[in-house]
This record gives C-alpha cells, structure tokens and sequence, in this order.
C-alpha cells in the first residue's frame, strides 16, 4: 500500500514524541525548562507540523503544559499533585499487582523471581537499581495482561519520572527496603495470592512517596540555602513556600 503524506507527518510526528519524552526521561530537559516547537524541528531536521503533533501529545500526557509567557514548558509539580499522582499510581499498581497473581504465565513469575535475585548485586549502584527498578516494575504490568491497565500505568511511569529531578534510590536505607518490598511482591504473585500482592504493592508505592516528599522538601531547602541563605529561607516559609518544590 503506497503511503501518503498523512502517513508520513505520522511517522515523523512519533519520532519528536519520543525524542522529547526521552529527554524528559532523562532529565535532559527539565521542569520548568521551555519546549520550542522551532527549536525541536531544528534539531530532528523535520518540519514544525509533525514537532506540534508530537508535542500536543506530550502536553495531553501531562509531561508538558502551556505557560503564559513562554509558551510550552516541561511541566513541574508541587506537593498536592505529587500526593494525587501516588494516589493513583498505587490504584493501577496494585490493581497490576493483583491481576499478575491471577493471570502471569509461569515463564513470567520465573522473570520476576531472577529479577528480585538480580537487583541483589547492584545494591550499590542507585543508577543501576533505578533502571532495574523500573524493569521490575514494567515486568508486573505486562504480566497482569490487560492492555488498558498496562496503558495508563506506562504514563503514570512516564509522568513520574519526569517529575524527578533525583531517584530515591540515591538513599541506601531505601535501596534495602526496596528489594525486600520487591521480593514480596515477587511472593505474592508466586503464590498467586491477588489480594497479598496488591496490598504488598500498595505499601511499596506508599512508603515510595514518603520518601519522595522527604527527599524533595530537602532538596528545596538546600537550594534556597544556596541562592539566598536563612534570610530566603525564613520569608520562603513564612509565605508558604509558593509553587511548591521541583522534581
């Protein structure tokens, strides 16, 4: 079948999708920093049609939102959004938890198993553990075998990240309880005890963003120090914190 020119604006248009989720990802560009459709087509070498395509997705997706002033940027959160995102992400996790316990094939369950034992020797490499984490994770998704669900949980994943200007995983306490968090799930789901493991995943996910919150508010207040000292510092918590922290 000959492709037309739709077809191809398409194509180009998901390939600034993923460049700039990428980047997002990677915390190559990061909250707050702008996203110029001109600047994106320059840098792909495509027109600015397919960049806008791309971009209103991201913006749908929540990874960008449209600024007064300077038009899109990468979007930015503060501790309310942060509460109602976990909120949701401990929702579809656990949900994801509970139908892997019904529905992952043996071939999956032996996935999670090697993949508890395998985070076992990169204790110490947050980098490493990060990503793992994150296969981890996906890995549960995919086995829950529902579409839909795996759907909205890749975008929570995505939106989280974005969000984080550092991984919790940078904590050593928090590297030890994730791997035991891990291999309960990893139970769980082997026993294919669904309820077990979307109560195992909903404390991960909540314990998650305790640690989010803790690590976030000290990071604020380490950059307050620097930009202003305990002057900046007092009239930043005396009007409340305005905005909210980065990340």
């Amino acid at each position: 079948m000959k492709k037309t020119i739709a077809d191809s604006q398409a194509l180009l248009g998901d390939i600034a999708y993923d460049a700039v989720r990428d980047a997002i990802l990677a915390n190559d560009i990061k909250p707050g920093d702008r996203v110029s459709e001109y600047k994106v087509a320059e840098w792909l070498g495509i027109s600015r049609t397919p960049v806008r395509e791309g971009l209103r997705r991201l913006e749908n997706e929540g990874l960008l939102t449209p600024h007064p002033r300077r038009g899109l940027v990468v979007a930015s959160i503060d501790d309310a959004a942060m509460q109602q995102l976990y909120a949701v992400r401990e929702l579809l996790e656990g949900a994801a938890a509970a139908s892997a316990a019904e529905h992952a094939t043996e071939a999956e369950i032996a996935t999670l198993r090697h993949l508890v034992q395998a985070e076992k020797e990169i204790m110490d490499e947050p980098g490493r553990m990060n990503e793992h984490n994150r296969v981890f994770h996906e890995a549960i998704y995919r086995a829950a075998h529902n579409k839909f669900l795996l759907k909205f949980l890749l975008i929570t994943s995505d939106t989280l990240s974005a969000y984080r200007n550092v991984s919790t995983l940078v904590i050593e306490e928090r590297r030890k309880q994730v791997l035991d968090e891990h291999a309960e799930i990893c139970e769980a789901i082997s026993r294919r005890d669904a309820e077990g493991a979307r109560a195992v995943m909903g404390r991960h996910v909540r314990n998650a963003l305790k640690v989010r919150v803790q690590l976030q508010h000290s990071e604020l207040l380490n950059e307050i120090r620097q930009r202003g000292g305990p002057g900046l510092l007092s009239k930043h918590i005396k009007r409340g914190g305005e905005g909210g922290p980065r990340g």
